[in-house]
């Protein structure tokens, strides 16, 4: 195979050492940075809201959802009752807490 010299310019007028020194002088800079704790993360807003969201849902219990579709099909057949003292209790309970 032969190469032809096309006598095309070189892509930079710099020799290449110095570029490989720039980048040495980079390495350095950026091993210190690591050394001096100059490191920072930044969180934008929604990656707050989305860590308080996941905060949350891990304090939720976990929901029966049997007793769920129970409930939702006795509602809708009309076959579920409240018992009035129980709902009066709650809601004094849960307006007025000692």
């Amino acid at each position: 195979m032969k190469i032809e010299n096309t006598n095309l310019l070189p892509l930079s007028a710099k020799p290449a050492e110095a570029a490989t020194q720039i980048e040495k002088k980079d390495d350095h800079n950026e091993a210190a940075s690591v050394r001096s704790g100059q490191d920072r993360v930044e969180m934008s807003e929604n990656a707050r809201l989305l860590a308080k969201a996941r905060t949350a849902l891990g304090n939720v219990e976990e929901t029966n959802s049997d007793l769920l579709v129970t409930l939702k099909n006795q509602i809708s057949s009309g076959d579920y009752t409240v018992r009035v003292s129980d709902l009066a209790r709650r809601l004094v309970a849960a307006l007025y807490p000692k």
